[in-house]
């Protein structure tokens, strides 16, 4: 198991990433980029979401940014529950800026195979203290 958001795990996922192939990115995730700033114990994580892709670092031109704990980004981005995006920005835990917009088709977003596949896959090698 590797450390959700330590230098190993992001290095994992994209080499499973670029393994996956084509990961068919339904095009409500493709169209948006999202710069996501997670507040761990041990500092800030920066990361993005550029067209479905998790990447570290920031990128120059997000859409979005986000901030947001490092337990929500687990249950979001690992385990694929979505609807603790929009409890955790009522809870004032997630804030966000940029063309919102562009989050609105996220509502009804469902991954595709493939991509299912590889959050499965990167859920298997995650280490997270809940």
């Amino acid at each position: 198991m590797i450390k959700f958001l330590s230098d190993e795990w992001f290095a994992k996922v994209k080499e499973m990433t670029e393994a996956a192939g084509d990961l068919q990115v339904p095009s409500a995730m493709a169209n948006v980029t999202v710069n996501l700033a997670v507040e761990t114990k041990d500092g800030k994580v920066e990361m993005c979401i550029n067209g479905g892709i998790i990447q570290k670092g920031f990128i120059a031109t997000p859409d979005v940014t986000m901030s947001m704990p490092d337990d929500y980004a687990y249950k979001i981005l690992v385990k694929n529950d979505w609807s603790v995006g929009m409890r955790g920005y009522i809870k004032r835990k997630i804030k966000l800026s940029g063309n919102l917009k562009k989050l609105i088709p996220l509502q009804v977003y469902k991954p595709s195979k493939p991509l299912l596949d590889l959050t499965n896959n990167i859920a298997a090698i995650t280490d997270f203290a809940e």
